[in-house]
């Protein structure tokens, strides 16, 4: 396994306006690296330090741009996350990542880290305490971006083999929180309530966002070939997790549980919202074993209960704030509304006072006539 220091020339990063793409580009390009970021979105407003390239991934000119701006290392941020198969975004995620990967092996590319997730393992009763990055794949996943997770990772072990004179990073992550990145567990966190399976209570695993963009960053300036587990030390119990980020707990008996998503899934998308992470995840443990990560990066990410309090201290800034801005709305338009009440009561005041006005001229014309 090579861990050796690097100089990095140009810096290729897909994905560039996704949550962690933008936040790499900032971070590299603030080092003096050469960035260009490729999105298949439009760049809105500029984006100092980075040169910017509208494309798929799937451009088959993409080894020809590669070859041009002599890129030396490729950071795949690209990945879009969907709990329901969509057929482009299928394309986009594996056979978008199989296709980069092609052309970077044509232009001569030396390095490429590609992020990853812990989900690729899947939670079976059968599972260790921890998963060490050599573990088989287990389990059946329903949703579409832990399979396809797990597609892009047996292609690239694959390739791994074929191009042994590339530097190839996987860093399988624990749930991200912060950061405004939206993972399946910030997903989770953020409900009114998360649903729990009675009776069972998985260990969890989290990651910072700021140990995510530091662990990237130690990559693209080290060779760190191999795959390697990313996470806090200490995991987790489901419901202690909670009470640290201040959500209550909704349990569900589960049968019920898998049922019910059955079948709501057949009536209705809006249901995925309410179960952002697989109810086997929730129901068995799958945690991953860190100590490549100490032993090969000599890294120690923040502690996983610091972490989850300080997302729920944002989550509930978030949701005062939120609070705040609709009470002030609600104040505004109850003042609007009684403004408007005040106006027409004063209007129709006037209109019978004007009434009784013009009442009074044409009965005082009347008498004035009789008397000619």
């Amino acid at each position: 396994m090579k861990v050796l220091t690097t100089l990095m020339k140009t810096l290729v990063i897909t994905g560039l306006l996704s949550p962690l793409g933008r936040r790499m580009a900032r971070l590299t390009a603030s080092m003096g690296v050469r960035v260009l970021g490729i999105d298949i979105k439009p760049l809105t407003k500029p984006f100092p330090g980075v040169e910017f390239v509208q494309t798929d991934i799937r451009n088959p000119l993409l080894a020809e741009l590669f070859k041009t701006e002599k890129v030396d290392t490729i950071l795949h941020c690209a990945f879009r996350w969907r709990q329901r198969h969509v057929e482009e975004i299928f394309d986009s995620n594996v056979l978008g990542t199989i296709r980069l990967l092609g052309a970077a092996e044509t232009a001569g590319v030396r390095k490429i880290i590609l992020p990853s997730s812990t989900f690729v393992y899947g939670a079976v009763a059968g599972n260790p305490a921890f998963l060490g990055e050599d573990s088989d794949f287990k389990g059946r996943p329903h949703d579409a971006y832990v399979r396809e997770l797990r597609e892009i990772e047996t292609f690239v072990n694959g390739f791994r083999h074929q191009q042994s004179q590339m530097v190839i990073t996987v860093l399988r992550f624990a749930n991200l929180l912060g950061g405004g990145l939206t993972s399946p567990l910030a997903r989770y966190l953020s409900l009114p309530a998360a649903p729990t399976l009675l009776g069972f209570e998985p260990m969890l695993q989290v990651l910072h966002h700021d140990d995510a963009l530091r662990v990237l960053g130690h990559c693209l300036q080290h060779d760190c070939d191999g795959v390697f587990n990313i996470a806090a030390a200490q995991p987790l119990p489901l419901y202690q997790l909670l009470a640290l980020a201040g959500v209550p707990p909704m349990m569900i008996l589960h049968p019920l549980a898998y049922q019910g998503l059955q079948m709501g899934r057949m009536f209705s998308h809006r249901i995925d919202a309410l179960v952002p992470i697989p109810w086997d995840f929730l129901r068995y443990s799958w945690g991953a074993d860190t100590r490549r990560m100490v032993r090969c990066l000599h890294f120690t990410p923040i502690d996983a209960k610091t972490t989850v309090q300080q997302w729920g201290q944002t989550l509930r800034q978030h949701r005062r704030q939120n609070s705040r801005l609709t009470q002030a709305a609600t104040e505004c338009w109850q003042d609007i509304v009684t403004m408007n009440q005040k106006c027409r009561a004063t209007h129709q005041e006037s209109s019978r006072r004007l009434a009784r006005a013009v009442a009074e001229l044409r009965g005082r014309g009347s008498a004035t006539a009789v008397k000619a």
